[in-house]
Formats: C-alpha cells, structure tokens, sequence
C-alpha cells in the first residue's frame, strides 16, 4: 500500500521577513509615477486620442526623454500597434516630428493572430534583451475569448492578465495595454469605467483613465496604482500630442471632493474661534439656511478626520429634549482671521505634508 504524503503550504516566518532584506520590495519606474514595472491598463473611449499618447510613450522611454513632465528610464520598448497600419505609424512619427531610435521597435499584425500572444511576447523578448517596455494596443487584439459571454468573463479575464503580469515581474518589466471604457461615468470610482470585469481593474499594478471632451481639446489622465500616489493631469490636446496643463497630487484630488459647505464651516468656525448650537443655528450663521441640517452633519463627519481634525478644529454633540446641540472648539494655535478659509488651505496643504512626513519617519523605527 503506497504512503501517504501529506502536502502543506510552505509557511515562512514574518519576522525573518522583517528582519532581512528582500530584493523587489519595490517595482522599477520606466516613467516616475505612471509606468512601473508590471502591468498597467490605459483605457479611454474611442476617438480619445489615446493611440496617439501611446506612441509618444514608446518614443519618450526609447530615447530617454521626459514624458508628460516625468522622468522616464531609458529603454527599449516593443510597441504592438495592432490597430494600425505602416503607413499610418510613419504618417503620425512624421507629425510629431521625432526621429525614433533603433531601441524602438514595432508590429503591426500578430504573426499568428489565432495563437497565443504570450509565446509571441516571450520570443520578441528573448530576440530583444533590451526592451523594458511593451505597449499593446489593444488588449482587445491579443484576447480569445468571447467578450459577450458573461459566463465566465472574471475567470478568463482573470488568467489571461495574471499570466502576463507573471511574465512582467519575472522579467521586471512594464507591460502597457490600451483599453476602453464603458459609456457610463462612474463618477464615484473612476476605475469602474473600465470595461470588463473587475479581473482587468484587479490584477493591473497601475491604472491611467484617459478622458477627453469629445469634439473638444480639454482632458484629464487620471492615475491610480499600488505602488504611487494617485495623481490626476489636466491636459489640452494639441495636435499632435497631449500637453500637461496641470499636475493635481492626491491632496488636491482629495480636497477637490470636500463639498464646499465644509470649508465653509471651517471658515466660520476659524473666524469665530468655536460655535455652540445647533446644526440649523450653524447654517443660519454661515448665510445657508435652506441647506439640511442632517446633511451638513454627515459631511461634518465624513471628512472630520481629512479636514477639521488637521485643523485643530474637534467638536461633540449632544441630545437635549428634541434637537441635538453640537459644541466646536478651536485649537489655540489654529489660524484666525477675516482670510480664514485661504488660510485654513494653506494650514491644510501643510497638515498633509506634516502627516506625510510623520508616516515617513515612522516607517524607520
């Protein structure tokens, strides 16, 4: 009778972990702050000049040059322009005006379009040692599965994308697919704009969701990831590429989702010092009384720890008979004055850079 062998998962100890170091804690950056190493999904709607960033990417990295205002590592870089033709590439390299190096290599077709994309990535790979940076554009191009069928959508999504970014962090390398969006705007999380199941969203390391006005110029790249603070480009399209306007840091981004009536009581109450009262009493005083009362509570308490609590403004409440009475106080060395709520932006922006650093060093105790 053959033995019995018993299987256990390989358990290691954390603390021999902590204690000595590990190679790759952290991906490489081909671009600083959009493009690490692994895999990144870029989606947009169609006609959102998308192909068009790409190409300037895969001629940035190539020759070493910034792209869209950040650092770039130079590389090689195998641009799959899958939706493309010869003379369509040249005629756009010829707008933008930009010699491409010899580190910069192109297809526009897939030898074997019915066969499996990944042994065509690994022989490029392995014929090109150089090349650190793959764009494909598509995703949609080098995938085999039906993408009406919904049967099993997270589980074929999930496989195809986790053997690529398998193959990217093996070969540290980054892996850029081009991909759309769903015609319906999530406006709570950007990242549900991507089409697919949350396979695609999931197994990337970093997702860019390009927006752009149609039959306009104005748009933003908004930028999420694992490793990298989420960041937002206000850009302008002007042809033949996109031209940064302005660069919003994750603060900004935050900020910018505060409703105004909050920073309206953080001007009140750094005015006044404090307020005892009720919520309607407080909205009579800042000039809103047609506002609910039970609203400016929730946002009161939403954005307590992000935006009063690093002003030093704190506040308790408490029932008394039918209404509840709310008590705000102000640390003394909190900003005072008539130009209190430019000021408490400012004594904010600084509370951020305060945790920032105070995170920063508690990581090296």
């Amino acid at each position: 009778m053959p033995e019995n062998k018993q299987i256990t998962t390989n358990f290691k100890s954390a603390e021999e972990l902590f204690y000595n170091p590990v190679g790759g804690c952290k991906p490489d950056m081909i671009v600083e702050g959009l493009i690490p190493t692994g895999l990144t999904i870029i989606a947009g709607a169609p006609k959102s000049c998308k192909s068009w960033l790409m190409l300037r990417l895969a001629l940035s990295v190539s020759l070493g040059e910034p792209f869209l205002g950040h650092d770039v590592k130079q590389c090689g870089v195998a641009y799959y322009a899958l939706e493309d033709t010869d003379a369509r590439l040249k005629c756009r390299i010829l707008d933008i005006g930009t010699v491409p190096p010899k580190e910069m290599i192109y297809a526009t077709s897939l030898l074997d379009p019915s066969g499996d994309f990944i042994s065509d990535l690994e022989k490029c790979l392995d014929s090109n040692p150089g090349v650190r940076l793959v764009i494909v554009d598509t995703l949609q191009k080098i995938r085999h599965g039906d993408p009406t069928s919904n049967a099993n959508q997270y589980a074929c999504e999930y496989e195809e994308l986790a053997r690529l970014k398998e193959i990217a962090d093996y070969r540290r390398i980054a892996i850029v697919f081009v991909h759309h969006t769903r015609k319906k705007h999530d406006s709570k999380d950007g990242n549900n704009d991507v089409l697919g199941s949350s396979a695609v969203t999931g197994t990337a390391d970093m997702i860019l969701i390009l927006r752009k006005n149609r039959g306009g110029t104005d748009g933003t790249l908004s930028v999420s990831g694992r490793d990298a603070p989420d960041i937002e480009l206000v850009m302008q399209w002007q042809h033949p590429e996109w031209q940064v306007i302005e660069e919003k840091s994750e603060e900004d981004i935050a900020r910018e989702n505060v409703p105004e009536i909050v920073y309206k009581v953080v001007d009140y109450l750094m005015a006044e010092g404090g307020f005892t009262g009720t919520m309607s009493a407080l909205l009579k005083e800042i000039g809103l009384p047609h506002v609910k009362p039970h609203a400016l509570s929730r946002a009161l308490s939403k954005f307590h720890d992000e935006v009063l609590l690093p002003l030093g403004i704190t506040y308790s409440s408490v029932r008394v008979s039918s209404e509840r009475n709310y008590v705000f106080t102000v640390a003394d060395d909190s900003c005072t004055g008539s130009d209190s709520l430019t000021d408490a932006s400012v004594k904010l922006d600084s509370a951020y850079s305060d945790d920032a650093h105070d995170a920063y060093d508690a990581s090296l105790l």
